[in-house]
């Protein structure tokens, strides 16, 4: 057992010594959302080291959000399968830039010990499943919701905006919106006149028949409450 921790704190220590370096590599991304519905995004590092790694996602993580990372990363780099093609490893969300640069620090081969949802909700699971279509268990209500949708960034001067989800479920709302919002992007949704907060990620943006945005929302932090439902 000693012979065996002071090999790992060889290691850990060679891989400190390694610099960082601007490397290009192809990596397929794996996470989950907090339903545990699995996500798949192929990316290009920028830097990349022993210890981690930097790339550019094109939907939204959160700080400390373990992630499942598959890349061709140069042996010397590397902690374990050193002769493999691609090197598989879970990482964790260290840093997050408003452009989408994410900065990754490799956690190991294995998911952490006693993994479970952390406090925003996410899964420090890897997906071992495909993608599969959004689930809609639970209570789901049409009809005439108030709401305001409040954007993280500025961009594309984007604003506040009252708007009214016409289907309404535990987990989500189906909301109109004049503005563009990215698959993936992370948003602030309050009731308008009422208590109910949440932020929540877009699941998917599209035109309607009647020519309107819509955006398929999954609520992150808060259920829809009851008496929103018509449920007690």
């Amino acid at each position: 057992m000693q012979d065996r921790r002071r090999q790992l704190r060889m290691i850990e220590h060679e891989r400190r010594r390694q610099p960082r370096m601007n490397l290009a590599l192809p990596v397929r991304v794996q996470g989950q959302y907090p339903d545990g519905v699995t996500w798949e995004e192929m990316t290009n590092t920028s830097v990349a080291s022993a210890g981690g790694a930097s790339l550019r996602l094109g939907r939204a993580v959160l700080l400390g959000q373990a992630l499942h990372l598959s890349l061709p990363l140069p042996r010397r780099f590397r902690a374990f399968d050193l002769s493999t093609p691609a090197y598989r490893i879970y990482a964790v969300v260290s840093s997050v830039g408003g452009d989408g640069e994410v900065g990754l620090r490799f956690l190991g081969k294995d998911p952490p010990a006693g993994y479970a949802r952390n406090e925003a909700g996410l899964f420090l699971k890897p997906p071992t499943t495909p993608p599969v279509a959004e689930r809609r268990a639970g209570v789901r209500r049409d009809g005439v919701f108030f709401f305001v949708l409040k954007p993280k960034s500025n961009r594309g001067e984007r604003q506040e905006e009252a708007t009214v989800a016409d289907n309404l479920g535990i987990g989500g709302a189906r909301m109109m919106t004049t503005q563009f919002f990215a698959k993936g992007e992370v948003l602030d949704v309050e009731e308008a006149g009422g208590p109910f907060r949440t932020r929540a990620t877009v699941r998917n943006a599209y035109v309607g028949e009647d020519s309107v945005w819509r955006l398929n929302l999954m609520f992150l932090d808060a259920e829809t409450p009851a008496r929103l439902l018509g449920s007690s």
